[in-house]
């Protein structure tokens, strides 16, 4: 474990490195760099879990996280929420949230999404609150305010089809092609 000079730990950046960046991390150099570095790493550990790449380079650092890994646990959640037509509870896995937003960013030219986590809000069933996390890299030259009013769209869109949505918060985190964040913010409706 590595302590970075801004007093955050490697092991820390590693643990939530599926997240979306916190605030800090958004701001600070050294663990943007140490997440960047740490993605890479994972990018190509993946890959050589996966055969495509057969370079002894970074072998040793895989064995060494497989040795680590003792168990593997399902990232998914299932949300009992409100149907939009009807109003009944319908139980939806966040894995079919997700894609239905993937669903609608298929269609855009100025952005590509990145990373997404779709949380239910509320304490109450039918769940009717919801928070959306996205990071999305941006293609053209548009505004990062642009970019944001276009993944709410996209947001409510692929949400909004077939649940019945209250409120909407989405966070958002956007990058440019080559991983440099480039604006925060929550936004909402």
């Amino acid at each position: 474990m590595k302590i970075l000079p801004c007093g955050r730990t490697t092991d820390h950046i590693l643990h939530k490195l599926d997240d979306a960046p916190d605030l800090h991390e958004i701001e600070c150099r050294w663990c943007h760099q140490e997440r960047r570095r740490l993605k890479d790493q994972t990018s190509s550990i993946l890959n050589q879990l996966k055969g495509e790449d057969q370079s002894t380079e970074n072998s040793e650092l895989t064995l060494n996280i497989l040795s680590r890994i003792s168990t593997l646990r399902p990232m998914q959640r299932t949300w009992d929420a409100a149907a939009r037509q009807t109003g009944q509870i319908i139980r939806i896995p966040s894995g079919e949230l997700i894609g239905r937003i993937r669903e609608q960013f298929a269609r855009s030219v100025t952005a590509q999404l990145n990373y997404t986590e779709v949380k239910a809000t509320d304490a109450k069933i039918p769940h009717v609150d919801w928070l959306v996390r996205c990071t999305v890299s941006m293609f053209t030259e548009a505004t990062v305010q642009q970019i944001e009013q276009e993944i709410l769209e996209y947001v409510q869109t692929g949400l909004g089809a077939e649940l019945l949505v209250e409120h909407l918060t989405a966070e958002v985190t956007v990058e440019d092609v080559h991983g440099q964040i480039l604006g925060y913010s929550q936004i909402g409706d």
